[in-house]
């Protein structure tokens, strides 16, 4: 059953079926997502009846982000691993003019790079995405901690293929955006990396995915938001929507102009494919700030709304 449309570019659905994804020439997904909503029982029904067409990611994950590969599963053939670096073999990978790519259970330094691929290709591809039901609390709830979802973190790091060479020409002319979400420690650490401190403008998923989400947001942020007297500056933008957070970006573009963007995908996953999608679109002014969360097993439950983002409706800056 589809759901009613929040935007005339996405899709939702209760349920995903072979008949929604048959115009895929090319399905991207992770091959052993340790959560529900990551395996849905679709993949296992196509596996059975066009391998062809499926494209299963495992994770070789290393101690560092430069020299992650990924071990590619397809045609049921041997398994070929890839740098993501290498930005050659990413492109064959998404060389098709139909193809979805499920980021639901992938990181951040996995599915952003396979965009960026894409990108080079003028491919737009389709992105699903799998709300969970429930995400998993914490045991001792604190301010910036209300769900127990991270192990621990890699760091500060580009994201593979969005490093800089170059900073913004005028420090003053910088902004830090921080998309948030129920860790309001991560958006904190990142930006006391820059120097000088930036105007910070946070951005709160409203309407939230729950009635309550935007609330849990604000209170786990209360710290970053409290110490740097930034609650004149939140922007909102919707919770599942990765137009509207493109938009956002695009607005505040034209009220700072000449600003030099450092974009922290701290929040929901939707709100980071729409700036990790603006930052390839904008590479010249703006600068991503990810820390590479190491998730917790365990940290959702269930399989909710399914959401389908066609990228292709957006175009240019």
């Amino acid at each position: 059953m589809q759901l009613p449309l929040p935007q005339s570019h996405t899709r939702r659905y209760t349920d995903l079926t072979a008949t929604d994804v048959s115009c895929y020439d090319k399905i991207i997904f992770e091959k052993n997502s340790a959560e529900d909503r990551g395996q849905l029982k679709l993949w296992k029904e196509l596996e059975d009846s066009v391998p062809e067409k499926l494209i299963a990611i495992d994770i070789q994950s290393s101690e560092f982000i430069d020299d992650d590969i990924i071990s590619v599963h397809r045609y049921q053939k041997i398994p070929q691993e890839i740098s993501l670096r290498n930005e050659l073999e990413l492109s064959k990978l998404v060389c098709s003019n139909n193809l979805l790519i499920d980021i639901t259970s992938l990181p951040h330094h996995i599915w952003a790079p396979l965009l960026k691929a894409s990108y080079s290709l003028s491919n737009r591809p389709k992105v699903l995405y799998v709300e969970p039901e429930e995400y998993k609390p914490h045991p001792t709830p604190a301010t910036a901690f209300s769900f127990d979802l991270t192990e621990s973190y890699r760091g500060l790091s580009p994201l593979p293929g969005f490093a800089k060479l170059y900073g913004p020409e005028d420090e003053e002319k910088c902004l830090f955006i921080a998309l948030l979400g129920f860790e309001g420690n991560r958006p904190q650490h990142l930006v006391m990396n820059l120097d000088p401190p930036p105007k910070i403008i946070p951005i709160v998923g409203v309407p939230g995915f729950k009635i309550d989400m935007p609330q849990l947001t604000i209170a786990c942020n209360s710290r970053l938001l409290n110490e740097n007297s930034i609650h004149a500056n939140i922007r909102f933008s919707r919770a599942s929507c990765p137009f509207e957070l493109y938009e956002t970006l695009r607005e505040l573009s034209k009220d700072f102009q000449e600003h030099y963007f450092y974009i922290a995908p701290t929040g929901t996953k939707p709100h980071a494919l729409g700036a990790i999608w603006y930052a390839i679109n904008n590479q010249e002014t703006t600068e991503l700030m990810y820390d590479h969360p190491i998730r917790k097993v365990g940290r959702t439950k269930g399989v909710g709304t399914i959401h389908i983002y066609d990228l292709g409706c957006i175009h240019g800056a």
